[in-house]
């Protein structure tokens, strides 16, 4: 077996490492063994049980890894998903991005100069829907790294430590949430095919727009950033 190291994380977060077995089979493992002992004990312990409880409760949405199951306290495994992060799509959106062949696997590299098609979304929107059903939410899919495209524009949805489980919230709270993962499939939907989000789902993106730039608590504690001073003028 070969196992890299893809995320060294924080003294907080799981080193995530691609482990490949001799039979050619590749899965995650997620482990805090490595995190200060009280953070393994506790925040470890945690999520790796979280973790493992929220994707066998979601298998048959069809939008998570498959194959979770923890290693022992502290780490968890899931099948490897083919394909690469949506961020990393080479169609122009992201002025940063250049064709790497490196951040694709298991799907042809030349699928990162395509662009991502209108049936990837309405799969994602799909899925997403389907989560809901379940009584959760992910919370945190605003961040294209964690939707990932697999072969034949299959969508993926990783990194579940945000997600909550809604089914003993009050229905305003549970709708609100809700509406919090569909603002982001509208906001990577209309970023990844410019100008043809329904418009609809145009109208719900520019109301969450503004309620998550004057409301979303994350934002209004952000501390500001500074300006630099400026250099003394010269006399």
């Amino acid at each position: 077996m070969t196992r890299t190291l893809v995320h060294r994380g924080g003294a907080l977060n799981a080193r995530v490492y691609r482990a490949e077995g001799a039979d050619g089979a590749a899965w995650i493992e997620k482990d805090f063994s490595e995190c200060p002992r009280l953070v393994r004990n506790t925040l470890g312990r945690f999520f790796v049980w979280r973790e493992c409880w929220i994707l066998r409760r979601l298998e048959t949405t069809g939008l998570v890894p498959r194959g979770v199951r923890r290693l022992g306290p502290f780490a968890l495994r899931e099948d490897f998903v083919a394909g690469f992060a949506l961020r990393d799509s080479d169609t122009g959106v992201y002025a940063s991005n250049v064709f790497d062949p490196s951040k694709i696997h298991g799907v042809p590299a030349e699928m990162l100069r395509e662009p991502v098609p209108r049936s990837f979304f309405e799969a994602l929107e799909a899925g997403i829907r389907a989560v809901h059903a379940a009584g959760f939410v992910h919370l945190d899919l605003h961040n294209s790294r964690n939707v990932m495209v697999g072969a034949g524009w299959r969508p993926t949805l990783i990194d579940w430590q945000s997600a909550l489980p809604t089914s003993r919230m009050p229905g305003v709270l549970r709708r609100a949430l809700e509406r919090v993962d569909l603002a982001g499939v509208c906001k990577l939907w209309n970023k990844f095919r410019p100008g043809e989000l329904p418009s609809e789902r145009m109208k719900f993106l520019e109301r969450s727009r503004f309620l998550r730039r004057h409301f979303w608590i994350p934002r209004i504690h952000r501390s500001r950033v500074r300006p630099a001073p400026r250099p003394p003028s010269p006399s």
